[in-house]
């Protein structure tokens, strides 16, 4: 039972990454670990090592606005080799039994895992972002229509003269990372509102995955799909991880998380950046830089 409990919060841990989540994997874990060491008489490595690869699988998204994608890799990495270090010392010497050797593969295998990936990422972000986007703050916006998760054509430069707009780029409904994004926009959707920010999405799934994941994460704001990747292209925030696409049917390749600001005369304000602590997640930044905007109506969209 604990097995399936542990497994299942893997299943659902792309998409929801909640606080009761997070505990379910790593109260799981470390159950599973007592249990098996307990029925055998063991010493309590193998429960170690399963709370260090419940930890390692979690904490990272857990504590994202301090950790970012790239930062703090260590931690994630020593708790990953932990939980296989303890995991070899308590099967040494042992008899083979299937329950005691086999049931800790699954949460060992998506620490190690993860941390392998969070590794690759790392270092294909900041590969990407060392020169900064394609698209530069002080530089026009390109212009994109896209449809939104009701079908509904969304064109940027039809804002013009109107609203400030805030672009939020996700990497897809798969990225635990880009829901914990969504939600701080979205908690701050009435400030963007009062001062006229028009806060839209943008993430490389198809209308129907982006209606499901609006609706389940709770989010106000309309979410495009750009599923041939042209917008993301265009604003220099796609990137080839092959690791990452074996388990997301990206063909153009991944999306980073990334917000432009945009005023209302089509010019780049600020732009966000996944490789630096905070900034993808603190809404606070953008407000600073709203405050200082002076409208210029000379500009026209790119």
């Amino acid at each position: 039972m604990l097995f399936v409990a542990y497994g299942f919060g893997l299943l659902e841990f792309q998409k929801y990454t909640s606080n009761y989540q997070f505990a379910l994997i790593l109260v799981a874990g470390a159950a599973l670990g007592i249990v098996l060491d307990l029925h055998y008489q063991a010493w309590p490595l193998l429960t170690l090592s399963l709370l260090f690869a419940a930890s390692a699988t979690i904490v990272r998204q857990r504590f994202m606005r301090y950790f970012t994608y790239v930062d703090l890799l260590w931690v994630d990495t020593g708790k990953a080799i932990c939980a296989v270090l303890f995991y070899v010392l308590a099967i040494w010497g042992r008899p083979f039994s299937w329950d005691f050797w086999l049931l800790p593969i699954i949460p060992l295998t998506a620490a190690v895992g993860l941390t392998i990936s969070y590794i690759q990422d790392a270092g294909k972000m900041k590969q990407l972002t060392r020169g900064g986007y394609r698209v530069q703050v002080g530089k026009p916006a390109p212009d994109f229509e896209l449809p939104d998760q009701d079908g509904n054509l969304v064109r940027l430069s039809d804002l013009q003269g109107k609203h400030p707009v805030l672009l939020i780029f996700v990497r897809g409904d798969w990225c635990p990372g880009c829901h914990m994004m969504l939600r701080t926009y979205e908690r701050n959707r009435a400030r963007f509102k009062e001062k006229g920010v028009h806060v839209i999405g943008i993430g490389p799934d198809d209308i129907s995955v982006n209606l499901s994941m609006v609706q389940r994460i709770g989010v106000g704001y309309r979410m495009l799909s750009d599923d041939k990747q042209e917008v993301s292209s265009q604003y220099g925030v796609v990137y080839s991880n092959p690791l990452i696409e074996t388990m997301v049917d990206y063909s153009k390749g991944m999306p980073l998380p990334a917000s432009f600001l945009v005023d209302a005369n089509g010019i780049v304000r600020y732009a966000s950046r996944p490789d630096r602590v905070g900034e993808f997640l603190d809404p606070e930044l953008i407000f600073g830089v709203l405050d200082g905007i002076q409208p210029d109506t000379s500009i026209v969209w790119a």
